[in-house]
């Protein structure tokens, strides 16, 4: 008889088995297979009167794998537990031995952060028994949130609306971070800019643009400044120079810190960058990715100063890099983030002289260079740096300022090839006497807008999460997922304001004017606040402010830690959340709704594809779209006329015009048979595109028009990005691939799974799809 190591994953599976040898058998339970309550239980799964005990019941879709797991149960000689190991893990653990009667004192469960041969026989020959502190934790926090959603979202459908169409829904740390979003808008209000002239002078013969240490802020104390300028004695001095400054290296990876770089880097959303990692990881390449370390083993250290000296040199190994071994402890001067529980290694490649992993499609390969450059830099030693600040007098007794930098050692940065400084430009500026009259070329002054505050990315958002302590960093990509899928946050492009300009130039002693317009305040993909959003968090915080303040719910994440380490009863933590709603909810007043009348006819609300205008007349009801960026405020204060809402472009029969392509109209329609485009007296569907109707623009649709693409073609049946998707074929579904490299494209069966039902969810699929075909 064989031995039964059970995983949460499949993608897994296959390498465990060829580390374990014969006698083992790996399976996976695809997650988890049991639910607090059905779809139509409610609050009932959940015992109020007995200490809050949950019901648990198995879910629909996992029948074919608890199947599955029964028979390979059956047939073992002794079963293993090899859950991930964080409170999800050690619950699915603990269903896993309740449904198939295991005995929870006795069942083998095993840890491992890396699918390495070694790290696998390491945990089989030292197992460990399941942490129920662990369990109790989890099934806390899925017990109140439970509680959170079930009493506050049937107010919010009360209050906003009866059928929007994702759905809404108040959440225990979803709530928190729509939060985040809402109090940066309000900032961002009350911040219009600030309006300055920033001031350039062009010195030296190779023309170095030094900055002036002061902005003026009116047009005439900026003229007084450039007349004067043009008599000034501009005498040139040197700050000393600073020797030895240091650059240090980044510090090992977190989940927190892997999504923001990832996010800054390459764009990619915190939930892009876990399900890249989770391929990475079940692939052996990298070690675990949910964490909160910035540690690794002794045993990694070694291997990385070993990698290093043989690699760069002695000299770029950090003399420090053995504090970074995860049994030792941190000095007072490192601060600890909010969240950390420091349970296994930072994020690292499982072998060090993997550079790159060019089998696998190019996104897992930029995250896995990312990952591994990071892990080597910051083991390295600090790059070090000489430095000059070159100063020239000006009027006012201000000054210019010009810094520069040469490389003294590289360090860290060597990895990446950190450009050296050019030498030149400090050689120059040390040539220059003290007290060298410099002649400028030129000296400009451009006005500016300063102090705007700005709208959060995705990365932005997950450090503001980590700092106030809201959610678990394994959290933090479905939080932020999860308040755009609902339409309360879109991650858009924000227009600037376009303001008039009048510059100034002096160029031997003569003062020119320049009218121009510039936009300032251009964003690029942030997190902006939507109506709906600001109508839900509005609401919240008038009604049940205590549940939703940062402190509260980081003190939550405390006690779950609490009841982790078994420190706290977890049904309490579960009561006095319930009794805190309780008192909240008691004097609601239900009668009032979130619609603003414009006029007799005329009244703005929330309806099932978002903000419009609900139109009553001779007993008709009819509902008109509206314009977007419509300020609430502005709204409620009565300031916007019926014209001022109403987007005419969008409330004609006749469609909504997008633009002209070729000179011909571009119309969008909605028809029977879904969305459509008329063009050049020909219709195009454009059912497939995955945007609301709203949100479409001429560039969406100019592929359509030019035979580049379809968006009609009823054999797609999901699709992935531009390179992979889900089809329709003459035998069932099969799975398309074709990158731009490529002259032909790659078609892959299923192996007899159902990508319906034996997926979690489609970034289960994407999963599988990485780990078996390697695209």
């Amino acid at each position: 008889m064989t031995k039964l190591v059970i995983v949460e994953s499949p993608a897994k599976c296959r390498k465990i088995e060829s580390y374990l040898g014969k006698g083992y058998k790996c399976v996976a339970s695809f997650g988890h297979i049991r639910q607090l309550g059905g779809p139509k239980d409610g609050l009932k799964c959940i015992d109020f009167d007995n200490n809050f005990k949950p019901s648990f019941v198995l879910l629909g879709n996992k029948k074919k794998y608890i199947s599955n797991l029964t028979n390979h149960i059956k047939k073992a000689s002794e079963v293993i537990l090899a859950t991930d190991d964080d409170r999800e893990g050690e619950a699915i653990a603990w269903h896993i031995c309740k449904v198939f009667k295991l005995s929870i004192e006795n069942t083998k469960r095993i840890i491992f952060h890396e699918i390495t041969k070694q790290a696998i026989q390491n945990a089989v020959a030292n197992p460990i028994r399941l942490d129920m502190n662990k369990v109790y934790a989890q099934q806390s926090r899925q017990i109140l949130d439970k509680i959170v959603g079930f009493k506050l979202s049937p107010l919010l459908y009360n209050y906003i609306s009866k059928k929007p169409k994702h759905g809404l829904s108040a959440g225990r740390c979803q709530t928190p971070a729509l939060r985040i979003v809402f109090d940066n808008q309000a900032e961002i209000d009350k911040s219009p800019g600030k309006k300055v002239y920033d001031t350039i002078g062009i010195f030296t013969k190779i023309n170095l643009p030094f900055k002036l240490n002061h902005n003026h802020n009116t047009e005439d104390k900026i003229g007084t400044f450039l007349e004067t300028s043009a008599n000034h004695d501009h005498i040139f001095s040197l700050s000393k120079v600073r020797e030895g400054v240091e650059k240090k290296q980044p510090l090992p990876f977190t989940t927190c810190t892997l999504q923001q770089k990832a996010s800054n880097y390459f764009g990619y959303s915190p939930k892009r960058t876990m399900r890249l990692a989770q391929t990475l990881y079940e692939n052996g390449y990298i070690t675990y990715m949910r964490t909160d370390s910035k540690k690794y083993s002794k045993e990694f250290i070694e291997l990385a100063k070993k990698f290093i000296m043989s690699n760069y040199g002695k000299n770029y190994v950090n003399k420090s890099v053995n504090k970074l071994a995860n049994n030792v402890k941190e000095s007072k001067t490192e601060k600890k983030a909010p969240l950390a529980q420091e349970a296994h290694e930072a994020i690292r490649p499982t072998k060090i002289e993997t550079k790159t992993v060019s089998q696998l499609p190019n996104p897992e390969q930029k995250l896995y260079k990312l990952i591994w450059e990071n892990t080597i830099e910051s083991c390295m030693s600090p790059a070090i740096y000489s430095s000059i600040t070159a100063n020239i007098s000006a009027p006012e007794k201000y000054k210019y300022k010009y810094s520069v930098e040469i490389v003294i050692f590289l360090g860290w940065q060597i990895v990446c090839g950190a450009l050296t400084h050019e030498p030149k430009i400090y050689k120059l500026l040390n040539e220059i006497k003290k007290g060298t009259i410099m002649k400028y070329k030129k000296i400009t002054s451009k006005l500016t807008l300063k102090e705007l505050k700005t709208h959060f990315t995705e990365a932005r958002l997950v450090q503001m999460l980590e700092k106030k302590g809201i959610g678990r960093p394994s959290t933090f990509s479905n939080l932020i997922s999860k308040i755009q899928d609902r339409d309360y946050v879109k991650k858009q492009d924000v227009n600037g304001k376009e303001i008039k300009c009048t510059d100034f130039e002096l160029i031997d002693s003569e003062i020119t004017e320049n009218e121009t317009k510039r936009i300032f305040g251009n964003e690029k993909n942030k997190l902006v606040l939507q109506p709906l959003g600001k109508l839900v968090i509005e609401y919240l915080i008038k009604n049940f402010d205590n549940l939703f303040v940062y402190d509260y719910t980081k003190s939550m994440e405390d006690t779950l830690d609490l009841i982790s380490n078994g420190k706290y009863v977890w049904h309490k933590l579960c009561k006095n959340c319930n009794n805190e709603i309780e008192s909240l909810t008691k004097n609601i007043d239900k009668s009032h709704k979130a619609m603003f009348q414009i006029d007799e006819q005329h009244t703005y609300l929330i309806g099932k594809y978002g903000p419009c205008i609900k139109k009553e007349e001779n007993g008709k009801t009819s509902f008109l779209p509206i314009k977007k960026n419509i300020d609430l405020d502005k709204l409620r204060q009565g300031e916007y006329t019926l014209k001022d809402l109403v987007d005419t472009n969008k409330s004609s029969s006749n469609g909504r015009k997008l633009g002209e392509y070729k000179d011909n109209d571009v119309i969008l329609r909605n028809g029977k048979f879904g969305l459509y485009v008329n063009y050049n007296n020909k219709n195009y569907s454009v059912k497939l595109l995955s945007k609301n109707i709203d949100e479409i623009d001429l560039n969406d649709i100019i592929p359509v028009l030019d035979g580049k693409k379809s968006l009609s073609n009823p054999n797609i049946l999901h699709v992935f990005d531009d390179t992979l998707s889900i089809r329709k074929g003459k035998f069932g579904p099969y799975i398309f691939y074709k990158a731009e490299y490529m002259k032909k494209p790659k078609f892959m069966n299923f192996k007899g799974k159902d990508w319906k039902n034996d997926f979690n969810n489609m970034d289960d699929l994407r999963s599988w799809i990485s780990s078996e075909f390697q695209v």
